[in-house]
Order: structure tokens, then C-alpha cells, then sequence
């Protein structure tokens, strides 16, 4: 995520300029980062353990049925403009699923976001700077069937 995040600044740098001028901007950045990059690519089999009606659709219980947390982030009756990343979205009570859901969502969660904002609060301060070592063309993300990320990310300062 600290490599997408880079990326992802170093492709909206008026964003970029923000975080660096209020790095309390970091949290909503974090949220946003999670939303836009979900870092969990393959969607989850789950089995309905009662009846349940979503969007109009009757999932019985004992049927199958399959959640995605990347489509699901994408939505826009939650997310307006949801291709578009922006650290200043307007946000309600609804919650990106970056982390997952419910008995599913990650344990780690809290800690990973608190490095996540440490990270983007600071980084840019400290290294004002950075930018890729190599054409954006040639940044080298995951497979399209592992989880999201970056294998690799040259950078110099």
C-alpha cells in the first residue's frame, strides 16, 4: 500500500501539494488510498445464512453467493465518480471495504492504517523530492489474479 500510495500522489500531485501542507489530511488520504487500490483482488465465496433480500434479490439461506470488495468500492450509489481519487471526497456514514467486512475484516486493520498515515504524513516532508526512478509505464504492478499491489517500485530524491 506505501508503494500505491506513492504512485497514486505522484499522479494527483495538487493532492500531493494538500497532504504536504496539512498532513492531518493523511487519514482521509488513507481512507481514500484503501478505496481506490483494494487491496484484496480476488472476491470472496460466501454461503447466505438466512434469507436475505439485496437490491430487489432473494439470497436464500444455504445459497451461495459471491462478495467483492473491489466492486463494491467502486459503486457509485456509495462513491460518486468512484474511478476518480480524490483525498477530499465527501464522506457519510459509509466505509470503504479495504480492509473487509464484518467477522472477515482484517485484525490488523488499525495498525495498518496507523502506519499508513504515519508513513503519508511524513514521507513527502522528509523526501520533498522523490519521484519514480523509472517511467510510470514501466511501474510493475501484481498479476491481475493476486492481490493489488506493486512488485517493485524504483524511486530517487
Amino acid at each position: 500500500m506505501i508503494a500505491l500510495g506513492v504512485v497514486t500522489l505522484l499522479e494527483h500531485p495538487s493532492q500531493l501539494e494538500d497532504l504536504n501542507r496539512d498532513p492531518s489530511l493523511s487519514k482521509p488520504f488513507v481512507e481514500e488510498l484503501c478505496r481506490y487500490h483494494t487491496a484484496s483482488a480476488l472476491a470472496t465465496r460466501r454461503i447466505a445464512k438466512e434469507d436475505i433480500t439485496l437490491r430487489g434479490q432473494l439470497i436464500k439461506a444455504g445459497e451461495g453467493f459471491i462478495a467483492s470488495n473491489q466492486s463494491s468500492n467502486r459503486d457509485e450509489e456509495v462513491f460518486p465518480d468512484p474511478d476518480k481519487f480524490d483525498l477530499h471526497r465527501k464522506r457519510g456514514s459509509e466505509e470503504a471495504l479495504g480492509y473487509g467486512w464484518g467477522e472477515h475484516r482484517c485484525i490488523a486493520e488499525w495498525l495498518a492504517r496507523a502506519e499508513l498515515e504515519i508513513v503519508f504524513s511524513t514521507l513527502f516532508k522528509k523526501l520533498p523530492n522523490l519521484k519514480l526512478g523509472i517511467p510510470h509505464s514501466e511501474v510493475a504492478y501484481t498479476e491481475p489474479t493476486r492481490d493489488v499491489g506493486i512488485t517493485n517500485l524504483p524511486v530517487v530524491w
